[in-house]
């Protein structure tokens, strides 16, 4: 025997069923530039030798001096890595820099500490990591160019670009 429901019974029947709530954070960072960097948006800074004799055979360092003030916002704990290229004037798996007004090339070599302990190669990736206290990028890259004792005058340049990977 079938029995049918009236209307005022249906008013109180219930029913529950569930769903399913979820949200995935992803890591990742946020890099933003303040200020201008002397009317060169996008230059991260330099790394400046200095001015040596063309008969000077001294070893020349220098660390990058930021331009411009780069932040970075990473997620906590990211694994950041960095690679620069080989720059405008790379022979022979080194970086070089060119003479402006002539067809002469200086090589010079990078590195990821102040010691010069731990040498960047052309497009390796290097880990390092951020000052936890600030969102300020300090990119670890130091320079070194041996002169050799005979160079010819004149300004020597190159440009590398570097990129960031998360």
């Amino acid at each position: 025997m079938a029995a049918w429901l009236g209307a005022d019974e249906l008013a109180f029947a219930e029913t529950q069923r569930s769903f399913q709530v979820s949200a995935t954070v992803s890591e990742g960072c946020l890099v933003s530039e303040t200020g201008e960097t002397s009317g060169n948006v996008g230059e991260f800074g330099t790394l400046d030798f200095g001015t040596a004799s063309s008969l000077s055979s001294d070893v020349l360092t220098s660390a990058v001096v930021q331009a411009g003030a780069v932040s970075l916002e990473c997620t906590p704990g990211i694994e950041l890595t960095m690679r620069i290229d080989g720059g405008l004037n790379a022979a022979s798996g080194s970086r070089q820099v060119s003479r402006v007004d002539g067809d002469q090339a200086l090589a010079y070599a990078l590195y990821a500490d102040a010691g010069l302990q731990q040498s960047i190669g052309i497009d390796e990736a290097v880990a390092f990591q951020l000052d936890p206290s600030s969102s300020s990028i300090s990119l670890p890259v130091y320079g070194r160019l041996a002169l050799p004792g005979n160079a010819y005058a004149g300004t020597y340049t190159d440009r590398l670009t570097v990129t960031l990977a998360w």
